[in-house]
């Protein structure tokens, strides 16, 4: 024979989602959020993905590592999300902007000087 605990009763006025009223057309909202960040422009139709070429497969990639410093890695990260924003593309990631970056030095001789410049 299996004994079944008993079950307590529910706690009265215990609610797991507060109640929200749902606001109605035209309501205005009395204290707007000036803090919240401007919307991201809506991606354009077409190509999805920029560049000369898409990744490599996960199977031939060669992975590589570059380290930054916090403060670096913030100033890079939002330098990236304005490349996104400016192209209008709705993805964007570090790995294609470094790999464009390093074609468009070995390619264009002004880019590859400047680089040149700053690395002696």
């Amino acid at each position: 024979m299996s004994r079944q605990r008993p079950v307590p009763a529910a706690t009265p006025g215990f609610k797991l989602t507060p109640e929200v009223k749902r606001p109605r057309v035209g309501d205005v909202d009395p204290e707007p959020d000036t803090a919240r960040p401007a919307a991201r422009p809506v991606a354009r139709p077409g190509r999805s993905r920029g560049g000369r070429r898409p990744a490599p497969a996960v199977e031939t990639a060669v992975p590589t590592t570059v380290r930054f410093d916090p403060d670096e890695a913030v100033m890079i990260d939002r330098f990236v999300l304005d490349l996104r924003d400016a192209s209008g593309r709705s993805r964007l990631d570090k790995a294609e902007v470094v790999r464009e970056l390093l074609r468009l030095a070995m390619e264009h001789d002004v880019t590859q000087r400047a680089l040149l410049r700053r690395l002696r």
